[in-house]
């Protein structure tokens, strides 16, 4: 009877260790979260690259479109372009866009040196107008240029907010900055800063 129930016991074994049905279904349980989280981690920096593509997309297209510019512009002219930025870059976030104007002005000692000419702010955030005393700080991010030349700077500023709450990225600082030189007038003027047949 012993042996009897040792050779029941060892045809089963063998038995149990040939079946293959639930193999997959075990493998499935195991390697699905992995797979799971693998793609929400993918989807997660795809995310996120595109909203700083767009972001640098949308951003060039306002330096673009202030740079054609031969009028005097104004209060409504940049609300209207933060306005455009917001639509063109589909932000689900808070953003904020700084438009300045700075003319470089060239010596013959080397005493070379940036001129602010405007600077406005739309939105809320950590950008402010740049002033006179912000262009020492500004000069080492700043391009070389000719002398008496006026250079556009367009800034935008925004936190990325991840399309699948939770992510790994989260709350990271989406900001963008553009240098342009006009295009068809020698200076991109600004209500009451100057008029365009001046240099």
């Amino acid at each position: 009877m012993l042996i009897d129930l040792h050779k029941r016991l060892g045809r089963l074994l063998r038995r149990f260790h040939r079946e293959e049905r639930g193999v997959v279904a075990v493998e499935t349980v195991i390697i699905a979260p992995f797979l799971i989280s693998g793609l929400l981690f993918a989807l997660g920096f795809y995310d996120f690259f595109l909203q700083q593509n767009v972001r640098d997309k949308a951003t060039y297209t306002m330096t673009d479109a202030l740079s054609r510019e031969t009028a005097v512009i104004d209060d409504t002219y940049i609300d209207n372009l933060k306005a455009t930025f917001d639509l063109i870059a589909g932000t689900r976030s808070p953003t904020q866009m700084r438009v300045s104007v700075i003319r470089f002005h060239k010596t013959n000692n080397n005493n070379d040196w940036f001129e602010l000419r405007w600077s406005e702010v739309r939105g809320s955030g950590g950008l402010s107008p740049l002033t006179q005393a912000d262009m020492v700080a500004e000069a080492a991010r700043l391009p070389l240029m000719v002398g008496g030349q006026d250079l556009i700077v367009v800034e935008t500023s925004g936190r990325h907010v991840p399309i699948i709450a939770g992510s790994v990225i989260d709350n990271i600082a989406l900001d963008t900055r553009m240098f342009m030189t006009p295009r068809f007038a020698s200076q991109l003027c600004f209500t009451g800063v100057c008029v365009p047949s001046t240099s």
